[in-house]
């Protein structure tokens, strides 16, 4: 991930600044002040604050998902703003009371004019001739409406594609931020849907799913080359590229388009052969480590035992008791006696699984073993900790990285 803007805080006797990089500063004026949200120590939001504004919700996409967003503007029937910045541009979604009426976007591909070519309302000599006669105060729609270009239904039709595919793109983002700024309902610029958000979400969540699913069957160092069909028609530009063979990822890169309409073009372009796909050759063999022993192929019970071992073999080494471990068996937590009940510990600090497991069993195997997982981390938690009081520092750091590099890919 590339690095981050920085702002830096430059204090005075009586004042203070704020220095932004360049990136930061794009879009700001100084006859615009921005309103300060301070958190302490932690940081601040500064915001530029529209008439009416009620309150706001920002944060990143790794920690709120683009549905748990939607969601927050739907469960309140909320009305106004959501910007979301990411790593090739920028997306803003206007909201009335919890449904979408307009979307924008900085990609090429979810521009108007991109839309009117694929619909096939316009052509691309009518665009650039179009596209020559903007100005600030007269816009690309009202070019082609008043020149006859595009009549003002196909308009209409052209701008609500573009609003979908705008919201639908955003449930493909793996990485970005947002803020949500409520306020009133933009009385300009808006268009009905043809689903309510509701199930456009629902749209959204499958299309991203598919672009998961895709993206794991044609990994980023899968070689390209020209299928045995040849080009598709009208695609010559792309596929000259493939002549020599490249990787998938500088492909990705070539395509106008985003990540839904791109792996469901190589899908197609894979079935119909005019594509091969060649998967990356493995990596040269590795001795698995000792520690563990290649521990990513254990399963998430075989994680937390295998930890469960390292934190009793540390104890011993280090000359404490052991039984600190037993003491978690003979009085479980409360919630959790039921889930312990007869369960042992071996001689090497490893838990009886099978019991602990037979134990949860009762409301089915997905369930219990859901069960059964909650119980090894609650139990693993408290030999962590306990460890902690007794151990060297150094020990017990090692142990809870440990921990968090056996956590990878319970989840």
């Amino acid at each position: 991930m590339a690095t981050r803007p920085k702002a830096t805080p430059r204090l005075a006797s009586d004042a203070a600044s704020l220095d932004l990089e360049r990136p930061l500063a794009q879009g700001l004026s100084p006859s615009r002040p921005l309103q300060a949200w301070f958190h302490g120590p932690e940081g601040m939001v500064l915001l530029q604050e529209p008439p009416g504004f009620a309150g706001f919700l920002a944060g990143s996409l790794r920690t709120l998902s683009v549905e748990e967003v939607f969601a927050h503007v739907l469960s309140g029937i909320r009305s106004g703003l959501l910007a979301v910045q990411h790593a090739t541009g920028r997306r803003t979604v206007s909201f009335r009371d919890g449904q979408v009426v307009f979307a924008t976007s900085t990609e090429r591909w979810e521009r108007l004019g991109a839309a009117l070519l694929r619909l096939g309302l316009l052509t691309q000599a009518q665009l650039t001739q179009a596209l020559s006669r903007v100005t600030p105060s007269r816009r690309i729609g009202q070019v082609l409406t008043s020149e006859g270009l595009v009549s003002e239904a196909n308009l209409y039709s052209a701008m609500t594609y573009v609003v979908r595919e705008v919201v639908l793109s955003l449930f493909e983002l793996e990485d970005g931020s947002f803020v949500f700024v409520e306020g009133p309902a933009p009385m300009a610029d808006v268009v009905k849907l043809p689903e309510r958000t509701r199930d456009l979400v629902l749209t959204g969540i499958k299309r991203a799913e598919l672009v998961s699913r895709l993206r794991r069957r044609f990994p980023d160092d899968t070689r390209v080359t020209l299928g045995s069909e040849g080009p598709l028609p009208g695609e010559s530009r792309l596929f000259a590229r493939l002549a020599d063979g490249l990787p998938l990822a500088s492909l990705r890169a070539s395509y106008e388009g985003g990540p839904h309409a791109f792996y469901t073009w190589l899908e197609e372009a894979v079935r119909g052969g005019n594509v091969a796909v060649h998967p990356a050759a493995p990596p040269p063999a590795q001795a698995p480590a000792v520690e563990g022993m290649a521990w990513e192929l254990l399963s998430a019970e075989e994680r937390y035992n295998l930890l469960l071992s390292l934190v009793h073999r540390a104890l011993r080494e280090a000359g404490k008791d052991t039984d600190l471990l037993r003491g978690f068996l003979d009085a479980p937590p409360q919630g959790l006696e039921d889930a312990y009940a007869g369960v042992t510990l071996a001689a090497d600090g490893r838990v009886d699984v099978a019991r602990l497991r037979a134990n949860l069993s009762t409301g089915g195997e997905a369930v219990g073993r859901a069960l059964t997982l909650e119980a090894l981390d609650a139990f693993v938690s408290y030999a962590l900790f306990s460890a902690r009081n007794v151990l060297p520092a150094d020990v017990a750091e090692r142990l809870s990285n440990t921990y968090r590099t056996l956590q990878g890919g319970l989840a």
